[in-house]
C-alpha cells in the first residue's frame, strides 16, 4: 500500500492512500482488514478522500510494517466483507440532503420570482394532499397542522415562509428517515454472520464457494473453529457445537451423524460434513432481519403516548391560533401560534430515541427486539433464568474470601493451599474388563468393558468386543458369520424385539426416539458371539441416559454357524 502520513500522535495514525478515488467496497474491505488485526482499537476510513484514521496497540513500527504489505488481492482473499454495511446507505442520505439544501438555496437567490412561486405551489401538493385526508377521516393530526400553516402562509401571499416550513419539514422526514434505516441496519450488522464463503463438497474435491450459491442438499465441510454458515444435519464426522449465541449453554454440545446443526453456532472440536436443509438467506440472518423490521412495530408505551399527546395537542393549537387572531387581528401572529407547535418534535424524537437506544445496546452484544422491552427491563424488579449457562462462563472466580472465628484473610489462604497441596488427586483412572463371551472349537469371542474416569466425574463406559479364528490365526468380521445380504434388516428386528422386551419389564430406560437411532447408528464391527445367538454394543449415551451404561441387545439366531462351549471371565 503506497499511503502518506498526514498527521500522527501517540497511538493515532491518520494516513492518505495514493489513489485517485475509493469505491465503497474498497472502504469497507479495508476497514474490514484493519480492524482483523490484533493491535487496532478503531478504525474509520473516508472513502470520499482515501483518508484513514487509526487508533492501535503497540508499536508504531509494526503497525506501519503491516500497512506497508497491504494489497487488495490478498485482503479480497483473506477477509470476509461485513454482510450488511451501512456506507452505502450513508452516502445516499448524504447526497440527498446536500442536493436539497443547494437546491433551495439556488431556487431562492437565482429563480425569477413567477418561477420559485409556481415551484412553491407543486411542492404544496403532497402536504395538502395529507391534510385532506385527514379532515376527510375526521381526524385532527399533525398532518392537517401542516397543511393549514402552509395553506395560510400560500393565501397571504408569504411564499417565502410556505417554501421555508415545506423545506424544514421535508428536511425533518429525511433526517427521520435516514436515522431510523441506519439504526436497523447497524443492528443487522451487529447481528449478522460475516461469513462469505464456504468450503462445499463436490466430485471433483472440496471447493470455495460463495455462501449465495449454496442451495438445499449441498454437502458443505466446517472444521475447528469454524462458524456455521446454514442450517443443517450432520453426513460425517462427529464434533462438538458451541451453541451459546442461540441457547446461551457455554457446554458445548456433540453432534453426531444425522444430528442437526445451526447457523451461526461454532465449531469448537472435530469436522463435519453438513447436509445444507436451509439455504443462505432463509435462516438465521433473514430471521433476524425480519426480527428487526418487526421491532419497529413493537413500539413501547412511550412512544404510543408521546405518537397520542402530539395529536392531541394539535386541536388546543388551533384553540390559540383562533384566540390569537381574535384578540390581536392579525394574521401573522395566529400563523406564529401555529409555526410553533412541538408536536412534530415530540412525535420524531421519541422513535429515534428508542432506536438509538436498541443500536446503542447491539453494540454491547445485547439484542433488544422492541421498544415495549425496554420499557419491561427498566421495570423489572427480579429476572429469573432458566440456563445455568446463560450469565456464568463455567470458570468462577474467588471474589472474597470471608473469615470467621477471628481468623485473618492471610491466614486462611495459607491453609486453603496446603489443604490444595496435600489433597490426593487422581486425574484419570481406568480399569478394563474382559470376558469370554463364547468358547467353540473354531471360535473365541472375547467381550471388553472399558471404564474411565476423569477427575471425580462420572465413569465413562465402553464395550467392544472381537472374535477370533483359531485355525486361520486371525479375527473374523461379521460378514463371514452371517453372509446374509439381509443381515442388517434381521439384526436391527433383532434389536428392536430385546429393546421392546426390556422396556415392558422395567429393566431399562431408552430414549424416546430410539428405534431410529439405532438403526442410524448401526455399526457391523460392535459385537460378541454368545452360545444363543450374537450381543451387539451402541456408544454410552446414544440410545440411553447415562446411568444405563452402555446400551446392548443379545439377539438369539437360529441355526448359527458356530459351535459354543462354555464360557469364562477374566480381568484386569
Amino acid at each position: 500500500m503506497n499511503a502518506t502520513i498526514l498527521h500522527e500522535s501517540r497511538g493515532r495514525i491518520r494516513f492518505r492512500l495514493r489513489q485517485k478515488q475509493m469505491t465503497l467496497a474498497q472502504a469497507d474491505l479495508l476497514e474490514a482488514w484493519i480492524q482483523g488485526k490484533s493491535w487496532c482499537r478503531q478504525v474509520t476510513v473516508h472513502e470520499r478522500t482515501c483518508c484513514v484514521i487509526l487508533y492501535y496497540d503497540g508499536t508504531r513500527q509494526a503497525v506501519l510494517n503491516e500497512i506497508r504489505h497491504f494489497s487488495w488481492q490478498e485482503a479480497e482473499r483473506t477477509t470476509a466483507l461485513p454482510a450488511h454495511s451501512s456506507r452505502a446507505l450513508n452516502r445516499e442520505f448524504e447526497e440527498k440532503l446536500v442536493t436539497k439544501v443547494v437546491c433551495k438555496a439556488a431556487c431562492t437567490l437565482f429563480l425569477p420570482s413567477p418561477l420559485r412561486i409556481a415551484r412553491i405551489l407543486w411542492h404544496m401538493i403532497p402536504f395538502v394532499r395529507r391534510g385532506l385526508r385527514c379532515l376527510l377521516r375526521r381526524r385532527i393530526k399533525v398532518e392537517l397542522l401542516d397543511a393549514l400553516s402552509i395553506s395560510i402562509s400560500a393565501c397571504r401571499r408569504d411564499f417565502g415562509t410556505a417554501g421555508m416550513v415545506m423545506f424544514l419539514l421535508e428536511v425533518g422526514e429525511l433526517l427521520e428517515e435516514w436515522t431510523r434505516k441506519k439504526s436497523v441496519a447497524d443492528l443487522a450488522r451487529c447481528m449478522s454472520l460475516n461469513v462469505d464463503r464456504v468450503w462445499l463438497r463436490t466430485a471433483q474435491g472440496e471447493v470455495l464457494v460463495p455462501v449465495s450459491q449454496i442451495q438445499p442438499g449441498d454437502a458443505v465441510v466446517v472444521r475447528a473453529g469454524g462458524i456455521v454458515p446454514v442450517d443443517g444435519l450432520v453426513l460425517e464426522g462427529e464434533v462438538t457445537v458451541n451453541q451459546a449465541s442461540l441457547t446461551g449453554e457455554s457446554i458445548p454440545v456433540p453432534k453426531r451423524p444425522g444430528g442437526a446443526v445451526y447457523a451461526g453456532t461454532v465449531v469448537e472440536e472435530g469436522e463435519c460434513v453438513l447436509e445444507v436443509k436451509q439455504a443462505s438467506g432463509q435462516s438465521r440472518y433473514d430471521q433476524i432481519v425480519h426480527m428487526i423490521e418487526q421491532s419497529e412495530q413493537m413500539k413501547s408505551e412511550a412512544e404510543s403516548k408521546a405518537a397520542n399527546l402530539a395529536d392531541k395537542l394539535v386541536p388546543y393549537t388551533f384553540i390559540g391560533s383562533l384566540m390569537s387572531f381574535v384578540l390581536t387581528r392579525n394574521v401573522a401572529r395566529a400563523l406564529s401560534v401555529l409555526m410553533v407547535d412541538f408536536s412534530c418534535a415530540l412525535k420524531l424524537a421519541m422513535p429515534l430515541a428508542v432506536l438509538s437506544a436498541m443500536r446503542e445496546a447491539g453494540r454491547a452484544h445485547i439484542t433488544v427486539k422492541g421498544g415495549k422491552f425496554l420499557e419491561a427491563v427498566a421495570a423489572a424488579d427480579t429476572i429469573v433464568f432458566d440456563k445455568t449457562g446463560t450469565l456464568t462462563h463455567a470458570c468462577p472466580r474467588v471474589a472474597q474470601v470471608v473469615s470467621f472465628g477471628g481468623k485473618e484473610e492471610a491466614e486462611m489462604l495459607r491453609l486453603a493451599a496446603c489443604l490444595e497441596e496435600s489433597r490426593v488427586f487422581r486425574p484419570w483412572q481406568a480399569g478394563l474388563t474382559g470376558e469370554v463371551a463364547m468358547e467353540g472349537a473354531d471360535l473365541l469371542s472375547i467381550r471388553m468393558e472399558l471404564r474411565e474416569v476423569r477427575g471425580d466425574g462420572r465413569p465413562l463406559l465402553s464395550c467392544s468386543g472381537v472374535t477370533w479364528d483359531w485355525k486361520a490365526g486371525a479375527p473374523v468380521p461379521l460378514g463371514m458369520l452371517l453372509p446374509e445380504r439381509s443381515r442388517r434388516r434381521q439384526l436391527l428386528e433383532g434389536i428392536r424385539q430385546a429393546g421392546e422386551g426390556e422396556l415392558r419389564s422395567g429393566s431399562c430406560l431408552l430414549d424416546p426416539d430410539w428405534k431410529e437411532m439405532a438403526r442410524r447408528d448401526f455399526r457391523a464391527s460392535r459385537f460378541c458371539l454368545r452360545p444363543e445367538g450374537i450381543e451387539l454394543f451402541y456408544p454410552q449415551c446414544s440410545l440411553a441416559p447415562a446411568v444405563e451404561g452402555v446400551p446392548s441387545f443379545r439377539v438369539p439366531l437360529a441355526g448359527a454357524a458356530w459351535t459354543a462351549g462354555e464360557g469364562t471371565a477374566s480381568e484386569t
